[in-house]
This record gives C-alpha cells, sequence and structure tokens, in this order.
C-alpha cells in the first residue's frame, strides 16, 4: 500500500470520527462553505479547542478572521481575551454580526487591515498566536509573531502542508509555485529558529506548532 493511499484512509478515518459541529458552529460552517468562503476543518477546530484547554492562554490573536468560524472554535469553552484581523471589510462586517450573536462581543477585538502592518502597532503581548491567512505571507506573520509571542507561548500555522504540494513537487501547479515555496521557506525558519521548538502535523491540510523558549532553554 502507498504513502498516498494511506494517508488517504487515515485522513478520511479522522473525518469520520470527528464530531460534526454542532448549534452556531454548525450554522457558521454552512454559512461559510455556502459562500465558497474557505474556512478550517472541524479537525482542526477540535484540535486547536484541545490545544487551548491543555495550554490555557489568557490572550490569543488570530490572523485571517473571515466570518469568524475560526475564532468561534478558539473561544469555545474557555473565555480567553480574543484579538482577530481581517483584511477585508465586508468579512469583518459579517464577522462582527456572528461575534454579536455568539454572544462573544465583549472579549474579541476584531480589527481590519493588512496583518503585518496591523500587528507592527500591536503592544500587549499573546500567549497563542493561530496563522490562517495569506498563505504567501507566512514567513513575514512570523516575524511580527515573534515580537508579540509571549515566551511560552504557542504560534500555529494552519493549510502548512498545502494540499500536499508542500512535501511533493509532482503535486505542484504552477499557479502555486510562489506560494509552495514561501510556506516551504516558513516550515525551515520554524523547525530551525533559535528561538522556536516546532513540530509538523499531517491534520487536516497541515498545522505547524511552534512553541518560543525561554531564556534559560
Amino acid at each position: 500500500m502507498s504513502k498516498n493511499i494511506l494517508t488517504d484512509f487515515v485522513q478520511d478515518y479522522i473525518e469520520e470520527i470527528n464530531p460534526e459541529p454542532t448549534g452556531e458552529l454548525k450554522r457558521l460552517e454552512e454559512e461559510a462553505l455556502g459562500k465558497n468562503i474557505p474556512i478550517i476543518t472541524p479537525e482542526i477546530g477540535q484540535f486547536l479547542s484541545l490545544l487551548i484547554d491543555i495550554h490555557r492562554p489568557e490572550r490569543i490573536l488570530e490572523l485571517g478572521t473571515a466570518t469568524g468560524y475560526s475564532t468561534a472554535w478558539l473561544a469555545k469553552d474557555n473565555d480567553c481575551e480574543i484579538v482577530t484581523i481581517e483584511l477585508k471589510e465586508r468579512e469583518a462586517k459579517v464577522a462582527r454580526k456572528n461575534f454579536k450573536e455568539l454572544g462573544l462581543e465583549d472579549r474579541v477585538e476584531l480589527l481590519v487591515g493588512d496583518a503585518v502592518e496591523v500587528m507592527d502597532e500591536l503592544e500587549e503581548k499573546f500567549d497563542f498566536i493561530f496563522i490562517d491567512a495569506a498563505k504567501g505571507q507566512y514567513v513575514e506573520f512570523l516575524k511580527q509573531s515573534l515580537k508579540v509571542v509571549k515566551e511560552g507561548g504557542l504560534i500555529v500555522a494552519d493549510n502548512i502542508l498545502f494540499k500536499g504540494m508542500i512535501a511533493n513537487d509532482d503535486l505542484m501547479h504552477p499557479r502555486y509555485d510562489t506560494l509552495t515555496y514561501r510556506i516551504r521557506e516558513y516550515i525551515d525558519e520554524v523547525m530551525n529558529h533559535p528561538e522556536l521548538k516546532s513540530s509538523i502535523l499531517p491534520l487536516g491540510d497541515g498545522l505547524a506548532i511552534s512553541m518560543k523558549l525561554g531564556k534559560e532553554e
């Protein structure tokens, strides 16, 4: 059995056993998919929620709000303060409406603009950063994230294997050449950065999880 076939079977199995979103999460999922807006998969949402339960951050920064679906997962079953950044005002408007309906408006701050520029203006630091914005800017997001994440804090990046193209040149498409090379650069940075301890997980479309090391480490 080839590795690709095995990987497909494993991914299908994970999707099958993972509980389906319910209630408002299900509504947000259907709303985004109905408008062809890319969102995280339920298994990624479940993993992020678990990771937050384990890590217990007080402040979370999210890059790439879209309609607020991933933000809802980040806020699930906790009382974290969340700052989320969205480039497009059109999607930010939908997210604001969803946050109000979810009762999250008091602890979710939505900022609109280019994430690199917005992050440069942030003064407070964060315990947990979730990156799911423009893939071609991941390296720039990482540079800014290292400035605002606390020691011991986590930086989590989604779509890090990008449809398998990152791991297999045979799957690459000319349309995504630049994006693929930049994600590979991101992986190289986090796996070799002296201030980070990182791991890549083949969950969903791939996650990179990095912890900022303390000075004594």
